[in-house]
């Protein structure tokens, strides 16, 4: 089997590739392509990959390249997994900061970010898929790239069938629910429904009864990462469980409030770890004391340990970068334990649907996929966020039924900006665009949206569409 990683020279592809290795045997993988446009991040990534594979002593068989020719890539591929993104990090700060100016919500994947950063990509991930369905019309297509489920509902669009959108948030959220409870995931059912970054859960059962009022009285199971995002109080009056992203809907005010006072978005932060990251890389030579594998896995416990930090408890802008690095530079001596430990995030996700397609490890997982008739208050060929089952054959949608009040409306109004953003993009619109953000329920007003659409066009450049 061969698998392509587009956009290997990202910071996931590590962890993809070791998910990769630590099942090869069973995968019947026998080669990996990176693929970027970017060669110079390629050779920094494929330091830290070429360590991981010489951890796996029966992995030496397994070649691993990187290329920017991306018809050489795709030959004879088996599976190819998307993380780009276009415009690199710099385009993700300007997706943050332009509402932010405005009070609107900053954020990669949800509101005007995502609008953005859709917008950015559609149009490069089909031409990708163009090539992919010359050269490897067979290929498996696992999409990573954000805004997950609006370039995959892209894609589906666009007539591709063999399209998995992934993302790890839903089974962090099951996950946490569990250990919380302290039982076995694998014991639990979560009725899980909604789209990319905007879902719920509605009812949970532990083997075949339902522990939903339980979960509901338990603090601990109501929060995220070890804090309470969004009130347990709040969810319990929702009769829901969110999805954490739902913080910026619930608290849209609070976290605008939080990201301005400390002076520092999301995207400026990882920035600024990934320069530490990449000039280490960059720099190492065979007398360094310290391997590309250790000053990676100091990168990954830097950015977890600040995820949502800016947006619920706030950071001094200050140095925080360099703060963060240097304390996960105590914790991790040496890199090489990510070698031991099972996959997690994407890559668990990723392995998981490879496992399941090809008939090795039949499983049910949320997915992002056709809806045709899981949610009911959608249209068939809405891409939705649902429970799947796994198998030889396919991937199948689990019904989830009727959508309660309180999430049904928000639902069909996101869905209905996804949609817009995509006829945008296709088209070259200007108006459809306006309407995208118009309707989209963190923009406050028309003139705001106008607003942030125009400063979208003037700060992106060649990145965005020559909109008419």
């Amino acid at each position: 089997m061969k698998v392509v990683i587009v956009g290997g020279g990202g910071v996931r592809t590590p962890q993809v590739v070791n998910g990769l290795l630590a099942k090869s045997s069973k995968l019947g993988l026998d080669k990996i392509t990176l693929l970027d446009i970017d060669n110079k991040r390629l050779e920094s990534i494929f330091k830290v990959v070429n360590e991981i594979k010489n951890s796996y002593s029966a992995n030496k068989k397994v070649d691993i390249n990187y290329t920017t020719d991306s018809k050489k890539a795709f030959e004879e591929a088996d599976l190819i997994l998307f993380t780009i993104r276009v415009g690199n990090i710099q385009s993700r700060i300007i997706d943050e900061q332009i509402p932010l100016n405005y009070g609107v919500v900053g954020q990669e994947t949800t509101g005007p970010g995502g609008f953005a950063m859709a917008m950015r990509t559609i149009p490069v991930i089909l031409d990708y898929m163009e090539l992919v369905a010359e050269v490897a019309p067979d290929a498996w297509v696992l999409n990573l790239t954000n805004p997950a489920g609006l370039i995959t509902q892209a894609l589906n669009d666009a007539g591709y069938e063999k399209i998995i959108g992934i993302c790890d948030s839903p089974s962090g959220l099951t996950e946490d629910i569990a250990e919380a409870l302290e039982l076995p995931h694998s014991e639990l059912w979560f009725e899980y429904f909604g789209l990319n970054h905007l879902g719920w859960i509605k009812k949970i059962k532990h083997k075949n009864k339902d522990i939903t009022k339980k979960v509901f009285a338990d603090d601990r199971a109501l929060q995220r990462h070890g804090e309470a995002m969004i009130s347990p109080d709040f969810i319990r009056r929702l009769d829901l469980i969110p999805n954490e992203y739902l913080l910026f809907y619930y608290q849209n005010t609070k976290v605008v409030n939080k990201v301005n006072d400390s002076g520092l978005s999301r995207a400026q932060l990882i920035n600024s770890l990934n320069e530490i990251l990449f000039n280490k890389l960059e720099n190492l030579d065979s007398d360094s004391e310290i391997d590309a594998l250790t000053q990676y896995q100091r990168y990954i416990e830097s950015r977890h340990g600040s995820y949502m930090q800016i947006e619920t408890s706030g950071f001094a802008k200050e140095n925080i970068a360099e703060k963060l690095w240097n304390e996960s530079a105590k914790e991790i001596t040496d890199g090489s334990y990510i070698i031991d430990q099972e996959p997690g995030g994407y890559a668990a996700i990723a392995l998981s649907v490879i496992k399941g397609i090809r008939g090795l490890e039949p499983t049910t997982m949320i997915l992002n996929i056709k809806n045709e008739g899981a949610i009911s208050c959608l249209e068939e060929d809405d891409v939705v966020e649902i429970p799947c089952y796994v198998n030889g054959s396919g991937i199948y949608g689990i019904t989830v039924g009727e959508i309660p009040e309180q999430a049904k409306g928000l639902l069909q109004a996101v869905k209905s900006f996804e949609r817009l953003t995509i006829q945008a993009s296709k088209d070259k619109s200007y108006n459809k665009a306006l309407q995208a953000l118009t309707i989209h329920p963190l923009v406050p007003d028309a003139v705001t949206a106008q607003k942030i659409l125009d400063d979208y066009l003037a700060e992106h450049g060649d990145y965005f569409p020559d909109l008419k």
